[in-house]
């Protein structure tokens, strides 16, 4: 039941920010006002469960790709996913809300969520290491992409170029692991042909 409620609580604040009630959830569940009481004491209570869930599960998740095998750029860009599916999955207005109304829980996920662009680091460093990355400056890499990430997925930016989070991802990604600059003879790879433009 409490994996139920914290399911209906991320849908209500998608959809709704903090502005649903508990009778809201007591509807979408189909049960009385008194039995979410019985697993939550108050809605901050409720609030905090789910954030508390999320890291819980944003760490599980983590543990594999910080600790496991396999090349560091696959579990790199895995992480990254996991990290825009976490803390981008709900809208502005949550955070917003949160620090107005309960100032404690934002301080501990912005917190949290701050902590994460280290263990991404952490793991540039590991491909630095092995010879996967060439050598550079990591805590300016750290905060290249910690104001990219606010920047990117800013709501309004995302509609204005009718692009998702995990399309700036991708696109992030491409920058940052293959640069700017072109490929062999001046001619980037990707670059597609013009209309009418035979190919050489």
């Amino acid at each position: 039941m409490k994996d139920r409620l914290v399911q209906a609580t991320l849908e209500e604040m998608k959809s709704r920010s903090l502005k649903f009630t508990m009778d809201d959830l007591a509807r979408k569940l189909h049960v009385s006002k008194s039995s979410i009481y019985k697993m939550v004491e108050s809605k901050e209570d409720l609030v905090r469960l789910v954030m508390h869930w999320a890291m819980e599960r944003f760490d599980r998740k983590a543990e594999t790709l910080l600790h496991g095998e396999g090349p560091v750029n696959r579990r790199l860009m895995a992480f990254c996913g996991l990290f825009f599916d976490t803390f981008w999955y709900l809208p502005d207005a949550v955070n917003e809300d949160l620090e107005s109304r309960y100032e404690d829980i934002w301080k501990e996920w912005e917190s949290y969520r701050e902590s994460k662009f280290d263990d991404m680091v952490a793991l540039l460093k590991e491909g630095v290491d092995k010879g996967e990355y060439r050598k550079v400056n990591l805590p300016v890499v750290r905060q290249c992409v910690f104001y990219a990430a606010q920047g990117l997925t800013d709501p309004a930016f995302l509609r204005e170029m009718n692009m998702t989070g995990k399309d700036v991802l991708e696109i992030l990604e491409d920058i940052m692991l293959k640069g700017l600059e072109k490929q062999e003879h001046g001619q980037s790879p990707a670059a597609p042909a013009k209309e009418g433009e035979k190919s050489r």
